[in-house]
């Protein structure tokens, strides 16, 4: 008897360390069927938590029953698919390992059912500002009105199924605009953790046109005579039938009548049959039915290739000039290079000669047609025909298919020894206030052997100084500095960068003159005149790194200037851009008013072809891969200077103006200003003072008026400046005193007024528009 009682004490203990229920197991429905995969093993550790895991073992059945009668055991419990929809009882039998004590148990399992997610769209019509959605307007579409759901969304599908990177707020800035997002939306039972995930696309467009025109326009497999052109067909309401393509010479405007029908489909397309280096507009517009089209698309500009300008012709002809010291006609190793004259030539008999400038003694000529015959001569240059002589022709040469790079030597004769040194002064950026500066002094051996020796002397303008010089070595005076060279070899250059720095207002002013002299000095130079060199540039606001300038500053003292004298120009270039430009070509048609006869080529920042073709000027820098300013800033430009006579008969007065065209690779022209050259009676006036002239208002608005009545003089011409230094208006007004502008068509910014009298007498005023 007493161990009955012990038994059903142990009994009685025993069992309660274990539950009769245990918590239902819930598992979310993933398709609304009430039928899911449970893990009833996760129940295992909540069962056993109050004994010795160790001791006991823990069995699933699909029934109570039979866990009772132990009959058909759940045999996977960690992936068990209900049998019963929805809710389902399972026995649970536990069973002591060490006196086999059992003990019976249950547990419910419930399929959850998932909140219904529907798919959503919302849309922002105005583009020109950034949009922000309000994700909330999506949630009544989203939900279908259910309220018991807690909604968030998210830029992933990842974020969305472990709810990371939640979406805070509800105004949201997409990521893409205009074009469509799509964000990823969960949905929550408030209830329970069950969730589903849809999706929240957001359409950023401008609807406010159903039928915007094409954008993104590029050229892609480029030729000389054709290129495939693509676009993006993105907005719009009304979709597309067709597409039309327009290509037009540079600066025409498009037509239907001229245009090309594209499928709807495609969004690219060839053109072909095009003339190469020559550049046009390509355009193209969107129709969207019958009657309605977009607009054309804004033009992208593309230029051809040409073998000829970009020097990749297979066939192409090297001119060499060089001393021929010891007279065999044959150019030895040791002898130089010879570039104090031009290569003469005609095409096929033309009867027109093309001048050809060597650059160290060599010319390149690229060409594609084999059919082309050259006829070649070389001409020294004027004033050396005394010290040099050339009797070198070639005749009839052709560049046959296949026959690659073929070389013409032209031996120069030394008649009599020639002692002569050049200096020039050159810009390579203009003067503004506070600013530093930069001019480059270039001199050159012109004569028959070795300077051994001489000096180069660095003159600088009272109204700045000198931050830095390039040359080591140098002797500083009071106005600037020496240096003492030795062994310039024949035709050799040689320079210093010379940078300065500009005061600030109003220690200088906006159209103020500045004046920069470098000069070389030798024994026995037997041509002084070029050993001089000034420069005078005026002080802008801000400057176009692609400009033209000539040295004298735009004025000349009729009186001062001979037969003798040139002008000196410098065009400068560039890369403003985001990738190098592999080749680079100049043009310059010359003004009437210039005599091309006396070109004459003087530097170069890089090795260049100089090409004159009666009054035109072409500079071809081949294979000179200049970097962007963005990368390279201090080896992202340069220069070619030249210089050259007015023809005769010039007069006091006269204008000679000049512009240049810079062709980056295939890339539209960049035309510089147009700098004038005037031939003026003098420089100054002491008794024509901007005191005695009032300019009113400063700052004008609609109109300026220029008044004289202080003056002996009478109003003869009013030039408008900008701060680049182009001239942008003309006002002609012989004999007034006063005269009223309208200056309402220029654009706000300051400007320089040049004030002419009719007795040529100038000055220069600082005007404000606002």
């Amino acid at each position: 008897m007493k161990k009955l009682l012990l038994f059903l004490l142990f009994c009685i203990t025993a069992n309660a360390q274990f539950q009769s229920t245990y918590p239902p197991i819930e598992q979310c429905d993933d398709n609304n069927d009430q039928f899911a995969v449970f893990d009833l093993t996760q129940l295992t550790p909540t069962i056993l938590a109050a004994v010795n895991p160790g001791d006991y073992t823990v069995a699933f059945y699909d029934s109570f029953a039979n866990a009772q009668n132990n009959i058909n055991p759940i045999v996977n419990p960690n992936n068990y698919v209900n049998v019963q929809p929805a809710i389902q009882t399972l026995g649970i039998r536990i069973v002591n390992n060490t006196n086999g004590a059992v003990n019976i148990s249950s547990v419910d399992i419930r399929v959850l059912p998932i909140p219904n997610a529907n798919p959503a769209t919302l849309s922002e019509c105005d583009v020109t500002e950034l949009p922000i959605y309000n994700l909330s307007d999506a949630l009544a579409e989203i939900t279908g009105g259910n309220p018991n759901v807690f909604v968030s969304y998210y830029e992933t599908m990842v974020d969305a199924q472990t709810g990371s990177n939640q979406i805070q707020g509800s105004g949201y800035t997409p990521l893409v605009f205009p074009g469509t997002q799509t964000l990823f939306v969960r949905v929550q039972n408030i209830q329970n953790s069950c969730f589903s995930l849809t999706t929240l696309t957001l359409n950023t467009h401008n609807c406010g046109d159903p039928c915007p025109a094409p954008t993104q326009l590029t050229a892609t497999n480029i030729s000389d005579t054709s290129f495939t052109i693509n676009w993006d067909n993105v907005g719009g309401s009304m979709g597309s039938i067709f597409n039309r393509v327009c290509v037009v010479p540079l600066g025409a405007q498009p037509s239907d009548s001229f245009s090309y029908v594209v499928s709807a489909t495609s969004n690219s397309f060839v053109l072909t049959g095009l003339s190469p280096d020559t550049c046009y507009d390509v355009y193209v517009k969107k129709v969207c039915d019958i009657s309605v089209s977009s607009p054309w698309s804004a033009p992208l500009q593309i230029c051809m290739q040409d073998c000829i300008n970009s020097g990749n012709c297979t066939e192409a002809l090297v001119l060499n000039a060089f001393i021929d010291s010891n007279n065999n006609g044959i150019k030895d190793s040791g002898e130089s290079n010879f570039s104090q004259g031009n290569f003469i030539y005609q095409i096929n008999d033309s009867g027109n000669n093309l001048n050809g400038s060597p650059y160290n003694g060599s010319y390149y000529i690229f060409d594609n047609n084999p059919t082309n015959s050259y006829d070649f001569s070389f001409q020294i240059n004027g004033g050396l025909a005394a010290y040099y002589a050339s009797n070198t022709t070639h005749s009839n040469i052709t560049l046959s298919a296949g026959s690659g790079t073929t070389y013409l030597y032209f031996p120069i004769t030394v008649l009599q020894a020639y002692v002569d040194a050049g200096c020039y002064i050159i810009p390579q950026n203009l003067p503004r206030p506070g600013f530093t500066y930069d001019v480059v002094i270039s001199y050159r051996n012109n004569g028959t052997s070795t300077i051994p020796n001489g000096t180069v002397t660095f003159t600088k303008d009272t109204h700045v100084t000198i931050y830095s010089i390039s040359q080591t070595g140098v002797s500083t005076t009071g106005n600037g500095f020496t240096y003492d060279f030795t062994d310039l070899a024949l035709n050799e250059i040689r320079t210093i960068t010379v940078t300065l720095q500009v005061p600030t207002i109003p220690t200088v002013n906006l159209g103020d003159w500045l004046s920069n002299t470098a000069s070389i000095q030798i024994n026995g130079d037997a041509h002084v005149p070029n050993n001089t060199s000034t420069l005078t540039q005026m002080v802008v606001g801000s400057y176009d790194p692609n400009d033209k300038a000539e040295s004298h500053g735009g004025r000349i003292v009729f009186n001062d200037f001979t037969s003798n004298d040139y002008l000196y120009y410098t065009i400068r270039f560039e890369n403003t851009g985001t990738a190098n430009a592999e080749f680079i070509r100049v043009e310059d048609l010359l003004d009437p008013d210039l005599d091309e006869t006396t070109f004459e080529m003087l530097n170069a920042s890089h090795p260049v072809n100089t090409r004159r073709e009666n009054s035109q000027l072409t500079w071809h820098f081949y294979n000179i891969d200049l970097p962007p300013t963005v990368t390279h800033p201090n080896d992202s430009h340069g220069y070619v200077h030249f210089r050259i006579k007015p023809k005769a008969g010039y007069a006091l007065g006269d204008v000679i103006p000049n512009t240049a065209s810079i062709f980056f690779d295939y890339n539209p022209p960049i035309v510089t200003n147009t700098f004038n050259t005037e031939f003026v009676e003098n420089l100054g006036n002491p008794t024509f003072t901007s005191e005695a002239i009032l300019m009113y208002p400063n700052p004008a608005n609609l109109s300026v008026t220029i008044d004289l009545s202080q003056s002996t003089e009478n109003l003869s011409e009013i030039v408008f400046f900008d701060v680049v230094g182009k001239r942008v208006k003309v006002v002609n007004s012989l004999g007034e005193k006063q005269m009223t502008v309208n200056v309402s068509d220029l654009s706000k910014g300051i400007y320089l007024i040049e004030i002419q009298t009719e007795n040529q007498l100038k000055t220069i005023k600082k005007l404000m528009i606002q």
